[in-house]
């Protein structure tokens, strides 16, 4: 009994140092194979041109939510510059067709003038001569007026004497009552035909006034081209910022911001600028297990999208520039690992 106690705990002694022994090589294995495996990791993900990482979008995201904002604001200015558009084109439209009438009337309102003018220019030395005339005649017919002035003087003494009837004295005072009356009307003509040669000379009011109505259609007419020149302009200008502001909105839609807010979650990857050779429209996408093998077929690549990228690289933790690009996942649960392949599986297995 006492001799077989050594031999036993020999034996335990052994067993546990080959137990030992054998965890201490497999643990070692197991860091070298770790050690190796890391080394493998880093080394490929230095010089893989396949890798992609997957980002997903939703309509609640900040720019998402931003862009949506700014697309609605830009939308309402283009729908107001589209109605001031309009409203200038009908101002434009009814300045042209007043202006073109005002046109018409500015011959005519021309010739109008030209004619009185002539009219005037005729018909003022006339009437100057025959009011010359007039006066000549009024005078002569005063001064025998005057003189029967005297003979009117007579006529009550030879009717007291009986040389004449009571008739014919009246009949001659009736005569020179008429004759006076003749004479006042005749200066009342002369006055009267003054005022026609004043209304023929050319700086008479009347005149000056039609003057002023040729000024006045010119100048709403002169008023009317600035009018529609203004009006051409800011239409121009406005129909530019329509054009803008729409391609400006083309390209806001064709952003993946726009495609999550019609959408809700969009499946995306960034792609590195030195891995775009390998990110061609419809590639297969891999998805792996333990990092880089048990690859699966989890989708293929869509289109692109042109506007930069920055996101940190999922080993190495520095900057990356790159752009996205649309996932079409039959796996929606690949969206969310680490990292995918595109193209082909790593290490082909």
């Amino acid at each position: 009994m006492t001799a077989i106690a050594p031999r036993v705990l020999s034996a335990i002694n052994v067993s546990l140092f080959t137990l030992y022994k054998a965890f201490s090589v497999s643990s070692l294995y197991m860091v070298l194979l770790g050690v190796l495996g890391a080394s493998v990791f880093m080394v490929y993900f230095g010089v893989s041109q396949t890798w992609v990482a997957p980002v997903i979008l939703s309509d609640i995201d900040k720019d998402a939510l931003d862009l949506k904002s700014k697309i609605l604001t830009t939308e309402s200015t283009v729908d107001d510059l589209k109605i001031d558009v309009t409203r200038l084109r009908k101002t434009i439209g009814e300045a042209q067709t007043h202006r073109a009438s005002l046109v018409r009337l500015r011959p005519e309102i021309d010739d109008a003038i030209a004619k009185e003018t002539r009219q005037n220019q005729v018909s003022e030395p006339q009437l100057v001569h025959l009011d010359m005339e007039k006066q000549s005649d009024n005078s002569q017919v005063q001064e025998a007026l005057e003189k029967l002035r005297e003979v009117e003087g007579t006529i009550d003494e030879e009717l007291r004497a009986g040389l004449i009837t009571k008739t014919d004295a009246i009949q001659v005072k009736t005569s020179f009552s008429k004759s006076y009356s003749d004479l006042t009307d005749s200066k009342i003509a002369s006055v009267l035909l003054k005022d026609n040669i004043l209304a023929k000379a050319r700086d008479n009011s009347a005149y000056l006034d039609t003057l002023g109505k040729r000024v006045e259609l010119e100048s709403e007419i002169n008023t009317l081209e600035i009018t529609i020149a203004t009006a051409q302009q800011q239409m121009v200008t406005e129909t530019k910022q329509i054009k803008d502001l729409e391609e400006a909105l083309a390209s806001a839609k064709r952003t993946p911001y726009w495609e999550a807010m019609q959408n809700g979650n969009v499946h995306l990857a960034l792609v590195p600028y030195r891995n775009s050779a390998s990110a061609v429209p419809d590639a297969a996408v891999y998805d792996c297990y333990l990092f880089l093998v048990a690859c699966r077929q989890v989708g293929v690549l869509g289109p692109s999208y042109s506007s930069e990228e920055h996101a940190p690289h999922p080993v190495f933790r520095f900057d990356v520039r790159g752009y996205l690009v649309q996932l079409k996942l039959i796996a929606p649960e690949s969206a969310k690992s680490t990292f995918l392949f595109i193209g082909k599986k790593p290490f082909l297995f």
